[in-house]
């Protein structure tokens, strides 16, 4: 998806027809991609380009053995839709009282890099919590919202503390426009 087609597909009339019709379909910029958290450290180095000046959502997926262990998990966390869930609050300022449903914290490192010339333009730590959307035997859970500009870029996401609690999950993650119009 290229700037025009982005811009007529934020208009109410002809941006619902188009989004009706699948024009508005915008892949994601980072498919998922297999992660592994079982150590801190660099888990993901990827080249990517961006089509369009926006906001951007870097998720992760956890993916179950069973619908049955999903529903059983409490690492990822409940589905709750505290404002903890997305504003990259530390942790240890939330009441254990709030932390119940939140699941494990998972803070990343996410640097982004321009190319040509490797100049960053996010360098930015998160506080992944909270189950945002579940299907099947699997969850999914933001990391942040990153603000690109169009062009070549790397991205380098760092885990900052090992998770071993996660070694039978399958955990991808992915960069993607948003859902929804």
């Amino acid at each position: 998806m290229g700037p025009i087609t982005y811009s007529l597909c934020q208009k109410q009339i002809i941006g619902l027809a188009m989004f009706i019709t699948g024009l508005c379909a915008f892949p994601p910029l980072i498919a998922a991609t297999d992660v592994s958290l079982r150590e801190s450290g660099l888990i993901l180095d990827r080249a990517f380009n961006v089509p369009v000046d926006k906001s951007y959502q870097l998720e992760l997926e956890f993916v179950f053995p069973s619908i049955e262990a999903r529903v059983a998990d409490k690492l990822v966390g409940d589905g709750d839709s505290s404002s903890f869930c997305t504003s990259n609050t530390d942790y240890d300022a939330i009441p254990d009282r709030a932390r119940a449903r939140l699941g494990l914290p998972i803070p990343f490192r996410v640097v982004v890099r321009a190319k040509p010339g490797e100049a960053p333009v996010v360098d930015q730590t998160f506080h992944s919590l909270c189950n945002m959307s579940h299907i099947r035997n699997s969850k999914g859970r933001m990391i942040g919202r990153l603000h690109l500009n169009r062009g070549n870029h790397r991205i380098e996401v760092y885990s900052l503390q090992p998770q071993p609690a996660f070694n039978d999950i399958e955990v991808q993650l992915s960069l993607v426009s948003g859902h929804g119009k």
